[in-house]
């Protein structure tokens, strides 16, 4: 997987963690690529985090962790520390998109702060 479909895969995680899927949170997506990646259009992000989530619809658990554990070890040895600091900002905005939190975005959140040193803000 590329840098795109790597973050796609992550924020698909993090949307997926409530097992709904909503349009605030679709919105977010576009609004970070466009903001952090200008260059990435937005058709190759759309259909980046579609196949995500399609991947992870279809996935085991066990699957789902092992592509996880992959991606933030892509992430971790990929992006710069600035980088990694804009995405837990991103992820903090996604998490807050549709005006509620789930336990399984707190637990993503808390893999993410162990794995990666990144601190999601819940506010």
């Amino acid at each position: 997987m590329n840098k795109i479909e790597n973050l796609a895969y992550l924020f698909a995680a993090m949307v997926n963690s409530d097992s709904k899927v909503n349009v605030e949170e679709l919105n977010c997506w576009y609004q970070i690529i466009e903001k952090r990646w200008p260059e990435v259009p937005k058709e190759q992000a759309g259909n980046a985090l579609k196949n995500s989530l399609y991947s992870l619809k279809s996935q085991n658990q066990a699957s789902r962790i092992n592509n996880l554990e992959k991606v933030l070890a892509y992430l971790k040895c990929s992006l710069k520390a600035s980088d990694l600091d804009h995405i837990a900002k991103d992820l903090s905005k996604m998490i807050q998109a549709d005006g509620l939190i789930s336990i399984g975005e707190i637990n993503l959140a808390a893999l993410l702060k162990w794995k990666l040193g990144l601190d999601i803000n819940f506010n």
